[in-house]
């Protein structure tokens, strides 16, 4: 899912600096990176949010047009198509379970970073500094 914000000169790295604090309170395990275009937060491995994946999250534009992005990568194949009987047959009870708990986490964690990133953005709206161009 990703939304976009206009007109409000946020400072981006401070941004996403905040946003891997989001994560970093939940227990997520966290790479950043920064390049020319963005800002790439990759996050994974919490103990509290069973996901069976990686989170990414990616902040880009600029101060007073920007966009963040939040992606859920699976690292696992669905066995929910092969049918409970087949599943229970094998044992596969336990990877439903663990399908639906990660299914949850994902859904309790995108609602939680988009009530953040809202109160966020108007929390840092006119941050960005001026560019330094008409310097000497």
């Amino acid at each position: 899912m990703e939304r976009k914000w206009d007109m409000k000169n946020v400072d981006l790295e401070l941004l996403s600096v905040k946003l891997e604090d989001f994560f970093k309170e939940r227990r997520f395990q966290i790479i950043s990176e920064k390049t020319s275009r963005n800002y790439k937060i990759t996050v994974g491995n919490s103990p509290s949010f069973k996901l069976l994946g990686l989170v990414s999250v990616v902040v880009e534009g600029r101060p007073d047009n920007f966009s963040v992005k939040l992606e859920f990568q699976e690292r696992r194949r669905r066995y929910s198509g092969y049918g409970s009987f087949l599943l229970s047959l094998f044992g596969g009870g336990i990877l439903l379970r663990q399908e639906a708990e990660s299914d949850e986490a994902w859904m309790r964690i995108e609602k939680e970073f988009w009530l953040y990133v809202e109160n966020l953005v108007l929390y840092l709206a006119n941050t960005a500094k001026p560019s330094s161009n008409s310097e000497s």
